[in-house]
């Protein structure tokens, strides 16, 4: 674990205990550059993680293995790492390098960032909850459900963001791509081998490609709720023609820190089942041709932090903002923006509005309140182009609280939610990269 690379970026990247991300180097949203990198697909994306994050594992193999554990941030990895063997052999085999995430910290705009080599300023994907004007809508972004608007707006996943995925470039380069996951579809360019991930700790739902509140129900820390996973993946290695590019999402950690918190048993014992089920399903990889010339990373979205629902904000309690709000076409005003650690408020009029709300918010909340130009001015989304679909979905405001959820209480399964992501608290923004060669992160 690079410890002082850790310490350099809490101290470069934070401010006033908030920890902005790296965009221009240690960032999530460079490894799909560094990926494609290994396999002589530099041009997936102009953006790639400092050559160190590889050192003593080299950048020249036939395939690249990347697992996502969503949710797993650096706390959570330091804090259980010594109870997992597969953990302790990969620090010890590899490289273990801290990242910051993206900002919003949370898997729709994290992983869509994976899968495009694009930033949220760019892909626009900004938030769990989209509201964008062009539509008259909010939904949600992996699934395109409708939460408040017009009900006739019908998304599927690839039209919720611009740009396009990184698979069908790699394909087209000769890189064969395949995803291990627990949906019956993936982006285009890529094979998708589905596992089985039954759930039911009470989080909202969703069921569409990386959805790590997938609709699906388990009970944390049984052994079926990730069914197949390991058949699923020594498929997908022995379908795989190299060079090969496979991916595998391991959503459960994710949702049992949103149902129980961190600090809970079932969190404990999910970390434990998933990690032991993935180790398991390595295991399997061992004596396959390519074991030997296969990079391994185990990589995570976001981190997590814990919240006491009854503490959590329901706007909807603070009439001065919420006659100030937006409103769809039916009436009703517009709340669905971002998520509890990344809200964005649209507002009427915001040139005479604006100002006020910012100060009423800023009476009563801990918390860091950018207006649409901080956002911009800072590349808090990004520090590239922005999109046209980007500009139109910013809020007016950003509200990021230092350690509660800000919300709405029409959606309360948000706002009830412990374990909870998209801000920029330390442990939200902080997740490891680890690297290691296949065969020797096995021994």
């Amino acid at each position: 674990m690079r410890t002082d690379l850790e310490a350099r970026l809490r101290d470069r990247q934070t401010e006033d205990g908030y920890l902005f991300p790296d965009y221009a180097d240690y960032c999530f949203a460079n490894v799909p550059g560094t990926i494609g990198g290994v396999l002589g697909a530099e041009d997936v994306s102009r953006r790639s993680l400092p050559p160190d994050v590889l050192e003593g594992v080299g950048d020249d193999y036939d395939r690249v293995l990347a697992v996502v554990v969503d949710g797993f941030g650096l706390a959570f990895w330091k804090r259980h790492g010594r109870e997992h063997p597969l953990l302790e052999r990969l620090e010890t085999a590899g490289t273990v390098s801290p990242l910051t995430a993206t900002y919003p910290s949370e898997t729709a705009a994290a992983m869509t960032t994976f899968h495009t080599g694009r930033l949220p300023a760019s892909h626009g994907a900004i938030g769990w909850d989209i509201y964008d004007p062009i539509d008259d809508a909010s939904y949600e972004a992996f699934t395109g459900n409708v939460k408040a608007g017009d009900e006739s707006v019908d998304r599927e996943l690839q039209d919720v963001f611009a740009g396009e995925p990184i698979y069908p470039a790699l394909e087209a380069t000769g890189i064969d791509c395949h995803h291990v996951v627990p949906f019956a579809e993936t982006y285009d360019g890529a094979v998708a081998h589905t596992y089985r991930w039954n759930r039911d700790d009470g989080g909202p739902g969703n069921g569409a490609a990386d959805g790590g509140d997938s609709g699906n129900h388990h009970e944390p820390g049984r052994d079926h709720e990730i069914e197949g996973f390991a058949d699923a993946l020594e498929k997908a290695f022995a379908d795989a023609d190299d060079p090969a590019y496979l991916y595998a999402y391991l959503p459960q950690i994710d949702a049992a820190a949103h149902a129980a918190g961190t600090e809970s048993a079932a969190y404990r014992e999910t970390v434990r089942t998933t990690i032991d089920t993935l180790e398991r399903a390595l295991g399997r990889l061992e004596s396959r041709d390519g074991a030997d010339d296969t990079l391994l990373v185990v990589t995570a979205d976001h981190g997590h932090v814990n919240t006491t629902p009854e503490t959590n904000v329901d706007l909807e309690r603070c009439d001065e903002l919420m006659i100030r709000l937006d409103h769809h076409a039916t009436g009703e005003p517009v709340r669905y923006a971002g998520s509890p650690r990344n809200l964005h408020l649209h507002l009427r009029e915001p040139e005479r509005t604006r100002d006020h709300a910012r100060a009423f918010l800023a009476e009563r909340l801990d918390a860091r309140i950018f207006t649409r130009e901080d956002a911009l001015e800072r590349d808090l989304f990004g520090d590239g182009p922005t999109s046209e679909t980007f500009r139109r979905r910013l809020g007016d405001l950003i509200v990021c609280h230092r350690d509660r959820s800000v919300w709405f209480g029409s959606d309360r399964a948000h706002l009830e939610l412990v374990g909870v992501h998209g801000g920029l608290h330390p442990d939200e923004m902080l997740v490891p990269f680890a690297a290691a060669e296949l065969g020797a992160a096995l021994e």
